[in-house]
């Protein structure tokens, strides 16, 4: 069994909407009836010294329209939604951009740092704000474009992603119209991170006993708290389990500790919420990454309990990359390489419920 932690990169159908209309402003919408031509732009953004490459969506005819900012999920995941980790490059981030697009919407993706054609900075000046400085100045370049209507401006974070909207929203202020959530998680990513690291000790293909899988979890949970609290972590002596060791070793090495504190240890539920522009908030209810139970729903009821503008809809067949999966959740626990390994396989296509859930949001937003 190949053990991976994957935060990469909504049960029932249903939606809990908005009622707070949009202010008048002038410019195109986005219009969940429309079908229009599009085209692709390669650009380049400077932020600091780096050179930031990206890739620009809109429609052919003349705007402004309203602009989107599409954020990736985590680890080596491209401005298509690809990664090394996975098959196939039938990314979801450039089939929902092209999408977004023919609605009528100017869409941004671009690699993030130390990923595709993004350097990055050297790993001893790598921190949490790198993501966020990268991403002001992509909004920047997404706002100056005259196709782009000033006033809706919108960014849309896929799981780990959904951390980095929160953080750039909430340093935009009326620079960003509104803010999506897709497959994102709420709690931290460690809290992430240990929920899928259990349902794959507890997977029958593991062998483990639940007296292992409960003393293998409470090791894990134990050196994570030794590591928020900068107290020394072997990751030999947290598990037996070599890829458990390995993932531990690369959370905890000098040179990436200070980045990954900062990363894993952000309370997205706790942050988002004082975020004050509308917010939809869309999973999938066959997404075995980011549990709309734990994840959708109390993120939904954190923006209520703060009385925002939040709408929550859970797509009955849409899978944790946005795509359409008719396998059970049982079904795909029962062979969850399979499923994962088939995220991006090729003729895979959006989820169709999920797309038409963000487009009439975004229409009645803008």
């Amino acid at each position: 069994m190949r053990w991976t932690a994957l935060i990469v990169l909504a049960a029932c159908s249903g939606s809990a909407k908005s009622t707070t209309a949009p202010a008048a402003s002038h410019g195109k919408s986005v219009t969940a009836a429309a079908s229009l031509p599009t085209k692709s732009e390669e650009i380049t953004i400077t932020v600091g010294t780096r050179a930031v490459p990206a890739t620009v969506v809109a429609p052919v005819a003349a705007g402004p329209w309203p602009g989107i900012l599409l954020l990736a999920g985590s680890g080596p995941t491209d401005r298509d939604w690809n990664s090394p980790l996975l098959p196939a490059k039938n990314g979801s981030g450039k089939l929902l951009a092209e999408e977004l697009a023919k609605h009528g919407a100017v869409v941004i993706r671009y690699d993030k740092a130390g990923v595709g054609g993004n350097k990055g900075v050297p790993i001893a000046e790598f921190t949490l704000d790198t993501y966020r400085d990268e991403q002001v100045q992509v909004l920047a370049a997404l706002r100056a474009r005259p196709d782009v209507r000033k006033d809706r401006v919108f960014v849309a974070g896929h799981s780990e992603g959904g951390l980095h909207a929160t953080r750039l929203a909430l340093v935009a202020g009326s620079d960003v119209a509104g803010v999506i959530y897709l497959s994102s998680i709420a709690r931290s990513m460690a809290a992430t991170m240990l929920t899928q690291l259990e349902a794959q000790l507890r997977n029958p293909q593991a062998g483990l006993s639940e007296e292992r899988v409960a003393a293998e979890m409470a090791s894990l949970r134990g050196a994570l708290a030794d590591f928020f609290a900068e107290k020394p972590v072997d990751p030999m002596a947290v598990s037996k389990i070599p890829p458990l060791q390995q993932l531990m070793a690369q959370l905890v090495s000098p040179t990436t500790a200070p980045l990954m504190r900062g990363l894993i240890g952000f309370d997205n539920i706790a942050e988002a919420p004082k975020v004050t522009v509308p917010v939809l908030i869309v999973n999938g209810a066959h997404d075995m990454q980011v549990d709309p139970e734990l994840d959708a729903k109390p993120l939904h009821a954190a923006f209520l309990a703060a009385k925002r503008d939040a709408t929550l809809h859970i797509s009955p067949e849409a899978d944790h990359v946005l795509k359409h999966e008719p396998a059970t959740k049982e079904q795909m626990r029962a062979d969850m390489q399979k499923y994962q390994d088939g995220y991006n396989a090729e003729g895979r296509v959006l989820d169709a419920d999920l797309v038409t859930a963000v487009i009439g949001w975004l229409a009645s937003h803008t």
